[in-house]
């Protein structure tokens, strides 16, 4: 058996296909009608708690209220998360901390209570201090917040606000 070239193989299994083709008439070598669209389904009802939760100031993060009173809410919370798991953006956010959830109706410290910090660079460990206490983070235009500590804070569901000058 001798060997073929790439280019002698395409030649020999072009004219395959055209005798293929020969033999089954016309219409066979007209082109295919295109495929009619399917009728588009109305989109399935998430199951579990509707995301409610506005976006954030820098609106790649989102914080949504879940309200869980009973098995039933709770099995509902785990399969809207199974669902949004199925999105690779959403599992994307979900495992970065973009996407988190609060207890509704659940009190955070005392509601007004805010730690501001003028200058400098605030670290993972005072961001850690911060989420036992509920207060939330005020940056002042000169302070600057670590990578570390950022993440921390979505972990641990501290609000940050930054001041602008």
């Amino acid at each position: 058996m001798t060997a073929l070239d790439h280019g002698q193989l395409r030649q020999l299994v072009r004219e395959v296909v055209r005798d293929a083709l020969a033999d089954l008439g016309p219409a066979a070598l007209a082109p295919p009608a295109p495929p009619e669209p399917a009728p588009r389904a109305a989109p399935p009802l998430p199951h579990g708690p509707i995301p409610s939760g506005p976006l954030a100031a820098d609106e790649r993060s989102r914080t949504d209220a879940v309200r869980i009173t009973s098995d039933a809410e709770l099995a509902a919370f785990a399969r809207h998360l199974l669902h949004l798991f199925e999105n690779p953006k959403n599992r994307a956010d979900l495992r970065a901390g973009r996407l988190t959830f609060r207890l509704a109706g659940v009190q955070r410290g005392s509601g007004a209570s805010a730690r501001r910090v003028e200058r400098g660079a605030v670290t993972e460990r005072q961001i850690a201090e911060l989420a036992g206490s509920g207060a939330t983070l005020v940056l002042g235009p000169r302070a600057v917040l670590t990578p570390l500590a950022r993440e921390r804070a979505r972990a641990l569901g501290v609000t940050i606000e930054k001041e602008r000058r």
